[in-house]
This record gives structure tokens, C-alpha cells and sequence, in this order.
């Protein structure tokens, strides 16, 4: 449970980097070319770290993904904001001793027969903005046995792993522990990339 001074921070660190966004025209380029524009980038309040608070100086020039719930940001994720491999560093960044939470859980309060798992932060923004409701884990490994909870009263769980070894591994785990249906995602692809070449109706048709 976090404290009021933890959330107070939170908020606050949101705040700063989603105002430092809008004066970073690379970062905003990145997440135009992930399909996130504008409108997205404020409902799922992105940032980047430009003037990092205390404690976050290692995530400068980072993009900020804050877990976000009714009662306001609960954590933030770090990602790397360059179009490349990520060699040499890691792709995502988490804070240190922060706990496991789901993203997107806003979209449980969505009125919807089901609901879809991914594994990562932006392609459950994706398949959401494609107007499918979707929570996000950052791997297997962060999995909690209360989410299967927060999902069990969807009459249908959709299992998003991406088109390669871990997701097939991501939807078996979640056919096992919280009764998906795995999606058959074609080879090599996510559901960001589907949704930059084919649209929502792209993302829309695999469940279909």
C-alpha cells in the first residue's frame, strides 16, 4: 500500500514528464511512429524524463509509462525511446523495489464480455485504442495470483503473446492460470505491430 507522500510523488513525477513531452519533439516522433499520437500519449499520460525528480536521474531521456488507477499513478515504467535494438542496455527500466502491478487496469471498469492480456505496456495501449479492452504485464515472471481475480468476472480472457517462442509461452501460461484463449499471432509480430499495418480491424479480426 502505497503512502499519501508516495502518491503525492507519483503524481507529481507524471505530471513533470508528461509536460516535459510536449517540448520533446523526438520523443513525440517515437510514439507517432508506434501509432501513439497526442490524443494517446495524454489518456495514457506518457512522458519523458527531460528534468528527472529525485531518485530518476538514470531514466533521462527515457519515456515514462505510468501505471495508472482510478485513485491516480501507482508506479512508472521506463523505456528506451530509441528506434533500435536496445543493445548494450535494457529496454525497459523499472524502479527499484516497486511492486507488481497490472497496467491499464482502468480498462476493468469497461463494459465488455471480455477482456485481453499482453505482455507489455504498449501493445495493451494499442489494443485498447483499437477499442478491445486490455490489461498488461511487463512477463510471466511479474504475475500475481490476484490477477487472475481482477479478470475473472470477463466471460472471456484473450491471451495476446506476441508471435514468437515467449509469447507462445506468455498464452500457455495464461490458458493455464487464468483460463485464456490464446490468440494465434501471426510470426514475428506484436499487436502494435498489426495495428501500424492493417488498423484496429487488423487487431480486431484475431478475435473475430
Amino acid at each position: 500500500m502505497l503512502s499519501t507522500e508516495q502518491r503525492r510523488f507519483f503524481e507529481q513525477a507524471v505530471t513533470q514528464y508528461q509536460n516535459d513531452l510536449a517540448a520533446d519533439t523526438g520523443a513525440q516522433e517515437y510514439l507517432a511512429s508506434r501509432g501513439l499520437g497526442p490524443e494517446a500519449a495524454g489518456q495514457f499520460r506518457l512522458g519523458v524524463v527531460t528534468s528527472p525528480l529525485a531518485g530518476h536521474e538514470r531514466y533521462a531521456g527515457r519515456l515514462a509509462i505510468p501505471y495508472v488507477t482510478p485513485a491516480g499513478p501507482v508506479n512508472i515504467r521506463f523505456r528506451c525511446a530509441e528506434a533500435h535494438a536496445c543493445e548494450g542496455h535494457a529496454k525497459y527500466l523499472s524502479l527499484p523495489d516497486a511492486a507488481s502491478n497490472l497496467y491499464n487496469v482502468l480498462d476493468l471498469k469497461k463494459v465488455s464480455p471480455f477482456i485481453c492480456v499482453t505482455e507489455g505496456e504498449i501493445d495493451a495501449m494499442t489494443l485498447s485504442l483499437a477499442g478491445l479492452p486490455a490489461v498488461g504485464i511487463p512477463g510471466v515472471s511479474t504475475w500475481q495470483q490476484h490477477y487472475a481475480r481482477c479478470l475473472e468476472d470477463f466471460d472471456v480472457i484473450y491471451a495476446f503473446g506476441d508471435g514468437d517462442d515467449a509469447g507462445g509461452k506468455l498464452n500457455s501460461f495464461l490458458a493455464r492460470e487464468a483460463r485464456a484463449r490464446p490468440i494465434s499471432m501471426p510470426k514475428g509480430m506484436d499487436c502494435n505491430d498489426i495495428y501500424r499495418e492493417h488498423g484496429a480491424a487488423g487487431l480486431r479480426a484475431l478475435i473475430d
